[in-house]
């Protein structure tokens, strides 16, 4: 972005016979992603505003709330100049009434009602139809009925009723789908357990959660201490009727405020928490679902997730309140995209969901192109890349692609958005569903105007209950909603959004994935945004790493061609990051590691190798003490002669504990600028065993004329500095261009010591130009950065 402040008076011109004024020339391209422009208006008083923007990247609408938003600013500045600028309103009445109102008038009626109450109204309009399907098993509503109800009135026998817990313990199967209802109709809340997770956190969710007992199979062989496992493929349930359960058989009535179900979420400490959901919460939801996607009893929902993914619940649940048909994939099998797709073909299914990473793992598979079942794709959990959408529409045209978005604390999903092909940059995760309203808030809780990120906050009827047995975390993420009545709570969900002047959100990513990297703040999602759109990237991943030492590098992880080549990437990159968010490493992967519930294992990502020249031992003293603390600083195993500092993942901020280390070790001055000139541990040896260099105009010529990387076959590059008179920032330079190539960058003389100021642009000009005859006699000359000087 540009700012320009023009308050240098330019009056008419009066010639014999001729008045000159001028004329402003149309701008036909945008030299900046966003100019603005003030000039003082010196006879009418008062400032002109103008707005310049890449077309490519802001629309009209977009820039001309920029523009509302800055004149509101400075009335408010005029109006009160002592106000802070953090109390000035941005938003306005009319952008209240569009972000609080019309956005969120999503009220819709909705009966009292439990998931029991919708599955027994199914069963009695289609008992015969066909429910489940499970590797050669299938059964109908009436059978698998009476199934769950027998095991039900098993349960309510133990003790379990509304708000009990009950903990399921085994592999995706028929009993699996037996066990869920049964706690459900039983009236309790069920906890799905996976028995293959680690001991430790098994024990954890058990222990937190004090479920009356654990549901498990013979098959699943599943122990645990201090909790009762019922194996319900061998519990003898014959005693037990198999009609309909109700609240008379019941240990007191099942009513919607209840607890459906408790799924335990990845706390930050490491420790699970477990977020409990009332049956009124994800009624809204499937009733929502329905309403919006309209499943018939033609259609075949696949059931894949992980039942401790929170996914899980709709698909276990809404095909079953409409008539349709489940297909229940086998354990292990959403992880394997030709099993999947095999399954689909073979089921004739409908409708599926996946993770975005998932999603673009299935699509590249061979044999999906055959899948033209399925008209329905659900994406949710992660951010959805634009490419993987697609790719799906290329490969499976006749598919509808939904994006769908929410925390588990608040029913699985609150807002959704078609894709289209329109969405070629982002796709929106979309607008609020029926009773959820979303605040795009401040850190004052103040909501911010359209295009501008925040944290995202729902509330409604779909919020959780809280967490088990953490109170004090549940008042620290829900908390007292100030758009809503008395009591009304909101959830912080640590996400940062932002509105479009359509309506809907945008998923900018994590609170926790906003870093900073030598003091800028970063956003990871707008990094990994440039990776996918380099040629032959599939996937990307950007991640700040620390090593063993505590320095911090950016690292980009890429699936795709192999041929991946850094220096290229580079190059592009460049083109549309600045330097400090260019990743230093890049490491190519085969495929992106995935967790349990499919999605992106972040903590599984291989830390990088670093790379190095070819390695020419030191040998002088002082050659020997810079590669040993280069290699102890940057951590890296060893340091060569020609290695360079930059390259190894150095920067400015850990350049100067280079340089603090090695005076102490040497005993004698060593400067961060000599960093800069002779970033290799031979260049940086010659300068300190030869000392500084002869003065020029009263300064060194060191400071003017700045070496980033001497030496090279091919005509050297001459950076004129930017407005701020150093040229540093070049040093990135020496990274994407060729190595044969001098790089040197041109520093203002009027940042020295000895006053010299020029008294014209022409002056400043020859000074420069003494400067790089002094490395080139003769030749082309190319500048850059100093637009008038060069």
């Amino acid at each position: 972005m540009m700012l320009s402040y023009q308050n240098i008076e330019q009056p008419d011109l009066e010639l014999p016979g001729l008045h000159v004024s001028g004329v402003g020339a149309p701008v036909e391209v945008a030299k900046f992603d966003l100019q603005v422009t003030v000039v003082e208006q010196a006879g009418a008083g008062g400032l002109s505003v103008s707005f310049v923007y890449a077309t490519d990247l802001f629309d009209r609408s977009t820039v001309e709330g920029f523009a509302r938003r800055f004149a509101r600013i400075l009335d408010a500045m005029a109006a009160d100049p002592q106000c802070p600028v953090g109390d000035i309103d941005l938003v306005g009445e009319e952008g209240l009434e569009a972000i609080l109102g019309e956005w969120n008038a999503t009220a819709r009626p909705v009966a009292p009602q439990t998931l029991v109450d919708m599955f027994d109204g199914q069963v009695a309009r289609t008992p015969d139809s066909m429910a489940l399907v499970f590797v050669g098993q299938a059964l109908t509503y009436v059978e698998f009925d009476a199934r769950v109800n027998r095991l039900a009135r098993h349960l309510i026998s133990r003790g379990v009723g509304p708000e009990s817990l009950v903990a399921l313990a085994m592999r995706r199967s028929i009993d699996l789908l037996v066990g869920v209802y049964a706690v459900i109709k039983a009236g309790g809340g069920y906890v799905p357990v996976d028995p293959d997770q680690p001991g430790e956190r098994v024990a954890h969710v058990l222990g937190s959660s004090s479920p009356v007992c654990v549901l498990s199979t013979s098959r699943d062989g599943f122990t645990a201490a201090g909790a009762e496992v019922v194996e319900i493929d061998t519990v003898d349930l014959a005693s037990f009727s198999d009609a309909p359960v109700s609240d008379v058989d019941r240990l007191a009535p099942l009513v919607p405020s209840n607890t459906a179900y408790v799924i335990f979420t990845s706390g930050s400490t490491g420790r699970p928490k477990g977020v409990a959901v009332s049956h009124a919460a994800i009624v809204n939801r499937l009733l929502w679902m329905q309403g919006e996607y309209g499943l018939t009893a033609d259609d075949v929902v696949l059931q894949k997730t992980p039942v401790t993914f929170d996914v899980s619940v709709w698909e276990l649940f809404w095909p079953l309140q409409v008539g349709a048909r489940m297909v229940i994939a086998v354990p292990d099998g959403h992880r394997d995209p030709a099993y999947l797709a095999r399954v689909i073909v073979e089921e004739s299914v409908s409708t599926a969901h996946f993770v975005p990473s998932m999603l673009a793992v299935f699509v590249a598979e061979p044999s999906v192109v055959g899948a033209s079942s399925l008209r329905r794709v659900f994406a949710s959990g992660e951010a959805l890349p634009a490419q993987t959408a697609a790719l799906l529409r290329e490969v499976l045209p006749s598919s509808r692609l939904h994006n769908l978005y929410g925390p588990t604390e608040a029913a699985v999903d609150v807002t959704f958005h078609e894709v289209t092909a329109a969405d070629e940059v982002s796709v929106p995760i979309g607008a609020p569903v029926w009773n959820t309203q979303v605040f795009v808030l401040d850190s004052r809780l103040r909501p911010v105007p359209v295009g501008v990120p925040g944290e995202l906050y729902l509330a409604g009827v779909q919020l959780a209950r809280g967490y088990v047995g953490r109170a004090d975390l549940t008042s620290d993420r829900f908390v007292a909603n100030p758009f809503g009545g008395s009591g009304a709570r909101m959830y912080r969900t640590g996400d940062l959004v932002t509105w479009t002047a359509a309506g809907e959100l945008e998923y900018i990513g994590r609170t926790d994935f906003q870093v900073k990297l030598r003091g800028l703040r970063i956003e990871l999602g707008e990094i990994e945004a440039a990776l996918l759109g380099l040629d032959g990237v599939d996937q990307a991943v950007a991640v700040v790493r620390q090593d063993g030492l505590g320095h911090q590098q950016l690292v980009g992880y890429v699936v795709g061609d192999p041929s991946f080549d850094p220096g290229v990437a580079r190059t592009s990159l460049g083109r549309t990051l600045p330097e400090y968010m260019i990743p230093s490493v890049f490491v190519t992967l085969g495929e992106l590691p995935l967790n349990a519930s499919g999605k992106l294992h972040r903590s599984a990502l291989p830390a990088p190798e670093p790379v190095a020249r070819e390695y020419r031992a030191p040998v002088s003293a002082t050659e020997v003490a810079i590669a040993e603390v280069l290699a102890e600083v940057l951590g890296v195993g060893r340091v060569g002669l020609d290695d360079n500092f930059f390259e190894l993942g150095g920067n400015s901020l850990i350049a100067t504990g280079v340089v603090a280390r090695l005076s102490a070790r040497l005993g004698s001055e060593v400067r961060v600028q000599w960093m800069f000139s002779d970033p290799t541990p031979a260049g940086l040896a010659d300068r300190i065993d030869s000392g500084t260099s002869a003065d020029v105009d009263g300064e060194t010529s060191f400071e003017v004329l700045l070496p980033i990387r001497v030496g090279g076959s091919e005509p050297p590059l001459f950076c004129v500095h930017p407005i701020g008179g150093l040229s540093w920032a070049f040093a990135g330079l020496a990274r994407h261009l060729e190595s044969d190539r001098g790089i040197y960058g041109l520093q203002s003389p009027a940042l020295g010591n000895s006053g010299w100021a020029p008294d014209s642009i022409g002056e400043w000009a020859d000074r420069y130009v003494r400067e790089i005859r002094s490395v080139q006699p003769e030749g082309l000359i190319t500048c850059s950065g100093g637009r008038s000087v060069a």
